[in-house]
This record gives structure tokens, C-alpha cells and sequence, in this order.
């Protein structure tokens, strides 16, 4: 699914919503992960991919809900693909992914995961909204960027 960035900065369904319209800040809010397309997923990607290629600044803000599960294995597979097609790419100081799920045992099998295999890009997890904000700001910072109030906004109108 081909989708311009620059015009359209923001897509929804009822299964995720992206919003690439705070770049280099991309809200990523996985309202029923288990249900997204094979064409959601390549939205996901190709919006990385936006920032990628133009050696943007790229902060993905990835949230889960709670009760709603994690991607199923296609999506899955999908990321790790693209993950390992992209490595390179992915190896830069301006480049991270927040991930946010109240599920303690998804944050515990990213840590495990993460142990004995470092992902190619900065991914740091969080229970709540209220701390992956504070995580967020941190990122920027080391970016060279900074939370603007919009950013803060939007982030804080996640909060449950």
C-alpha cells in the first residue's frame, strides 16, 4: 500500500492508528494488534522507512493496550524481516522505538529476547504512558531534538 507521508501524515483504522504528523516523534497506537492487516504492518514499516531514507530523526512511540495481545506471528514475521533487511540502516544514534505495554509478561520476553539478541534499533519498553513520555524526551534530547509541546500533548492524551 503506497501512502505519502509528507501529505498525509496520519492513517487510522480501527485496529491502529499512525501518526507521523509530530516527526521526528511517530505515535504508533496498536489498538487491537492481533487484527492489523498485511497491509497496516507495511504502512508501519514504510513510514520508518520515510524517515530512514531521508536520514530523519525517527522516534517510533509504539503502544499496546492492555488485554488486547501482542502482533500475531505474520505480523511478526514481517517486522523481523524488514528488521533484517534494514539493519544498517537502523544502526544510528537518531533512530529509537518506545514501546509501551502495560503486560508485564511482554516487557519481560522483550528483556529476554533483547538479552541474547540486541535488536538493530534502540528499543526501550515501558509500563505506562506517563514514564515512556520521560523516555521519549530523554531520546530526543540525545537526538539533538526536542519535546515540543504538541509532542507532549498528544503523548499525555494517550494516557489511560
Amino acid at each position: 500500500m503506497k501512502h505519502d507521508w509528507d501529505a498525509n501524515p496520519v492513517y487510522e483504522s480501527a485496529y491502529v492508528k499512525i501518526d507521523a504528523s509530530l516527526s521526528p516523534l511517530v505515535i504508533l497506537d496498536y489498538k487491537r494488534p492481533r487484527k492489523i492487516t498485511a497491509e497496516e504492518v507495511d504502512l508501519i514499516l514504510s513510514v520508518a522507512d520515510h524517515h530512514l531514507d531521508r536520514k530523519l530523526p525517527y522516534v517510533a512511540f509504539a503502544r499496546l493496550h492492555s488485554g488486547t495481545g501482542v502482533l500475531a506471528s505474520l505480523q511478526r514475521r514481517m517486522f523481523a524481516d524488514w528488521l533484517e533487511v534494514s539493519g544498517t540502516r537502523l544502526q544510528r544514534e537518531n533512530v529509537c522505538t518506545v514501546v509501551v505495554t502495560p503486560e508485564p509478561i511482554f516487557r519481560a520476553v522483550l528483556r529476554v529476547v533483547y538479552r541474547f539478541r540486541n535488536p538493530p534499533i534502540r528499543t526501550l519498553t515501558a509500563s505506562d504512558v506517563s514514564s515512556a513520555i520521560d523516555l521519549v524526551r530523554t531520546e530526543l534530547e540525545h537526538m539533538g531534538e526536542r519535546m515540543t509541546p504538541a509532542m507532549e500533548k498528544a503523548l499525555l492524551g494517550l494516557s489511560d
